[in-house]
This record gives structure tokens, sequence and C-alpha cells, in this order.
């Protein structure tokens, strides 16, 4: 049962910071048009440029993706090392062990 606790709270928490990162801009009122620099316009029409956002080339395109896939490869890898670490002390919690430690205690003073 305190497992299931556990797993909740950490779940929250992950949630939770992940929120705050994505809104943070969100909260604080930045945007990227408010950044910019307020341009008068003249009474003549001016054309917008024509700006292509992206890779340019299959080049950039690959390196992108394998970026993010190395990206993805490595959070996921480290989810796993955290789940096996969260079991290793559950077993660890299952045999007593931290109870033993306490019951053990020593205090080295000089």
């Amino acid at each position: 049962m305190r497992r299931f606790y556990i797993k909740k709270i950490i779940s929250s928490g992950v949630i939770l910071a992940v929120l705050i990162f994505c809104g943070s801009s969100f909260l604080l009122g930045t945007s990227p048009q408010s950044q910019l620099p307020k341009v008068k316009e003249s009474p003549e029409k001016i054309q917008p440029e024509e700006i292509s956002a992206g890779p340019r080339n299959i080049k950039e395109k690959t390196a992108v993706f394998v970026f993010l896939g190395w990206l993805w490869l490595s959070i996921l890898v480290l989810i796993y090392f955290l789940q096996q670490k969260i079991k290793e002390v559950d077993r660890l919690q299952a045999m007593k062990f931290f109870e033993a430690e306490r019951k053990f205690k020593v205090n080295h003073r000089r």
C-alpha cells in the first residue's frame, strides 16, 4: 500500500515539474512577439519576406531526427534505471535491511 502512494507522489511530482517547465513562459507573460522591437509601418504597403522554417536539406533533416531519437532513448534509459533503483530499494526494505542498520548504529566519536 505504501509503495502505491510513493509511486503516486513521484508521478504527480513529475507531472507538476513538466507543467511548470512548459508553462513558465505562459505564466511569465513572455512570448516571442512581445520581445520583438516595434516597427513603424510606412504608408506604403510592406511585403513580408518569405521565410521557410526547418531544415534546408536531407542531411539537416536527418540530423534533427537522429538528435530527437537519441534524446528520447536517453530519457527512456534513465526512466528504466530509476525503476530498477526503486525495485532494489523495495527489495531491501522487504528484507528489513534499513531496520537492522538502525539497530546496530554505533556513534564514532573521538
